[in-house]
């Protein structure tokens, strides 16, 4: 199965990315009333190749790496935070649905040049075996980009163990749950499904589709990112959003700080050496967090690329999570500094800034996003005492 590809280069898709933060910032507040991305926004990424950036060569994608990867999400969630959100998951997910079998992807790509996909993973739903397949049964949470999907790629607990089940969106319920006072536009709802039946090749054993990719590597052998495991590259998102994000407050910051005048004194509030030094502080920490996901997307690289020379350590793994984790908390806590010397007047509605502070609150509570657990476990490893309970695969 071959498309011919016309797939945009990684230099292209980065400017692609570029030319689209002033229309994204434009649409952020119909984004936000709509609850997911305006069909505009949609036909903006496919057109900017977003959809196929993450595919094979083979599958007509243009094969992209981590770190350009990185740079199009930090890139599109400066323009608007829940754009580069769904645009990050609904390009991953592509990854995803080429570590399927080749039958599977035919069911999904059938010449058309990409399939679009939102995935859920808890709770587990469960898999009832049947002739030439499953029954499959559940309700997930959290199925960011959802609203734009042709499938969905959810989990299921079988006889056998965890499966990764796709099923054809209209053979499930969206469910609208996801009434929130951030990240609006990610349109993260419920899906359910009622004993649907799904042939068994368009299941694949959950450790195998995200850990143990040799299967998939082998399929399309010039693709190197596909035989990374997922919890190598799917965390990298919520670092890249709040990095994007962090860049659109700073820039906020800086155009708007000049205007305010402190009522006490009459004074430019940017003359103020605390309003500098808290925009120097934030910068620094914005700066300290992009070299430290950098970093941490160099060992990846390293440990599970194709030059690598030996397998990832328990240490290395936790050096990995700290820094892409650290590096949104970093991030995070570059825009409280600025959205808290920003003055009261941003959460008039409307303010960019508001939307953002909003937004942060909601993407710091993400599992991913969680520096505080994640650093328990990491310092545990660090410190030679194991993993603990934590589930190794994941981590």
């Amino acid at each position: 199965m071959t498309v011919a590809s016309t797939a945009p280069s990684p230099t292209q898709l980065l400017s692609n990315a570029e030319e689209l933060v002033p229309k994204l910032r434009g649409r952020a507040s119909k984004t936000e009333e709509l609850r997911q991305l305006p069909d505009a926004t949609v036909s903006d990424f496919a057109a900017a190749g977003f959809f196929t950036a993450m595919l094979p060569a083979a599958l007509g994608g243009s094969e992209i790496d981590l770190t350009t990867f990185v740079k199009i999400v930090r890139t599109l969630s400066r323009g608007d935070a829940s754009a580069g959100w769904v645009g990050a998951f609904l390009m991953s997910h592509g990854l995803m649905l080429a570590r399927y079998g080749q039958e599977a992807q035919a069911d999904f790509f059938n010449g058309r040049p990409y399939a679009l996909a939102a995935a859920a993973a808890t709770p587990p739903g469960t898999a009832e075996p049947t002739e030439g397949g499953y029954r499959v049964t559940g309700r997930w949470r959290f199925g960011s980009g959802v609203m734009h999907a042709g499938w969905v790629l959810v989990s299921a607990d079988s006889p056998t163990g965890p499966l990764s089940v796709a099923l054809p969106i209209d053979e499930v319920t969206i469910v609208d749950t996801w009434h929130v006072p951030g990240m609006r536009g990610t349109g993260s709802n419920d899906i359910v499904a009622d004993a649907v039946f799904v042939p068994a090749h368009r299941t694949i054993d959950f450790g195998l589709l995200s850990s143990d990719c040799a299967p998939a590597a082998a399929l399309h052998p010039g693709y190197a990112l596909l035989a990374y495991p997922l919890n190598r590259v799917l965390p990298v998102i919520h670092a890249a959003v709040g990095l994007g994000t962090a860049d659109a407050a700073l820039e906020l910051f800086r155009a708007n700080i000049g205007k305010r005048i402190r009522p006490q004194t009459r004074g430019r509030v940017v003359d103020e050496p605390l309003v500098r030094s808290a925009y120097a502080k934030a910068w620094d920490l914005l700066h300290v967090a992009g070299l430290q996901l950098h970093d941490a997307i160099a060992l990846t690289d390293a440990l599970y690329g194709p030059a690598h020379a030996r397998e990832a350590t328990l240490e290395d793994r936790a050096a990995i999570n700290l820094g892409v984790t650290g590096s949104g908390t970093k991030a995070f806590a570059a825009i409280d500094l600025v959205i808290q010397a920003s003055g009261a007047s941003i959460f008039r509605t409307g303010d960019p800034l508001d939307r953002i502070c909003r937004d942060v609150q909601v993407m710091r509570n993400h599992a991913s996003a969680d520096f505080t657990s994640m650093s328990a476990v990491a310092g545990g490893v660090l410190l030679g005492q194991g993993l603990g309970d934590f589930a190794d695969p994941v981590f």
